[in-house]
């Protein structure tokens, strides 16, 4: 068999490598190596407003 026989084998095999390294960039790529931690807490940190609560009124009848 001559080397010719083997281009479309080595072809895909190099087709696949580089799409397995652009997925892993792609998946890793972030500046500072932080991420979505970048863009901050998707929920909030502080415990969300809620009406003031009064106490009952003193007094009575």
């Amino acid at each position: 068999m001559s080397a010719s026989a083997h281009p479309p084998r080595s072809r895909a095999r190099l087709l696949a490598a580089t799409l397995v390294a652009v997925a892993a960039l792609a998946l890793t790529a972030c500046e500072d190596g932080q991420g979505l931690r970048d863009e901050g807490p998707s929920t909030p940190t502080s415990p969300t407003a809620t009406a003031p609560t009064t106490p009952p009124p003193s007094g009575g009848r």
